[in-house]
């Protein structure tokens, strides 16, 4: 009986908390008035939150991680076949589509995190593969992620190296004009594609090669992305050339100094 009682009164109190609640979120009148004391007992709250749960849940999230980075460790052989048949199986009990190519570290953080947003999957896989290339040791991966300044700015510092797709296309551009012209391609059906307002803009030109060495010019394409895309691929090919120019002088000074060594 008494039990009964102290839920109905317990009941009855949080009714009058709720009905209080509604009548102060339909009475906007005191919040002018009171603004000064709202803004101090909010920025309370703040404190309060990313103090207590906020923070109680990035460390949880942060073991998670630091669980995912030991998974990926290095491995012999063996014990990399055997985990990567795992992972495997796994994703198919789970219908996910598996990536053999992918990085472990990829494959593994897909694998716990499932079908969430890939962006969320994506900034976790590239933060355990910084975390990873700095040697940083599973049981200190939460302090490092604090100590960087958290996920999202591990994500958006990435690595000396990086550049942008937008950069790389801008880079691209530019080198265009350094590059010899390749030919002029000129007839009445791309003068009918022609319109004035884009005399000097760049556009896409997808062509077919032919048996006899030439290009058979199929469609001209405006659209930003197409020319982005091309520019970036450009990118790549440009530093790709670069990269193995400067393997070849490089085995040609340590074939020219193995030479003055030995006479």
């Amino acid at each position: 009986m008494n039990a009964l009682m102290t839920a109905a009164g317990t009941s009855s109190a949080s009714n009058d908390v709720l009905k209080d609640s509604t009548r102060q979120a339909s009475d906007k009148s005191h919040i002018a008035v009171n603004a000064s004391k709202w803004l101090v007992s909010l920025e309370a709250k703040r404190v309060t939150w990313e103090q207590g749960a906020y923070r109680t849940s990035n460390l949880e999230l942060y073991n998670v991680l630091a669980e995912c980075l030991l998974f990926s460790g290095e491995l012999s052989v063996a014990e990399s076949k055997q985990r990567s048949a795992a992972l495997e199986a796994f994703f198919k009990q789970r219908g996910y589509k598996y990536k053999k190519d992918s990085h472990i570290i990829t494959r593994v953080v897909r694998a716990v995190f499932g079908n969430i947003d890939r962006r969320r999957v994506s900034t976790y896989g590239l933060v355990l593969r910084q975390a990873q290339k700095s040697k940083v040791e599973p049981s200190q991966l939460a302090q490092w992620i604090e100590d960087s300044g958290g996920i999202q700015e591990i994500k958006l510092s990435r690595s000396a190296t990086f550049v942008s797709p937008s950069a790389k296309a801008s880079i691209a551009k530019a080198d265009v004009e350094k590059l010899p012209l390749l030919a002029v391609a000129k007839s009445e059906q791309l003068s009918q594609l022609a319109d004035a307002g884009y005399i000097g803009e760049e556009c896409v030109l997808i062509a077919i090669q032919q048996a006899d060495g030439g290009f058979a010019i199929r469609a001209l394409v405006r659209k930003d992305g197409a020319i982005n895309a091309a520019f970036i691929a450009l990118y790549s090919e440009i530093k790709s050339q670069k990269s193995t120019a400067e393997k070849e002088i490089s085995s040609a000074n340590d074939a020219d100094g193995a030479v003055t060594k030995a006479a």
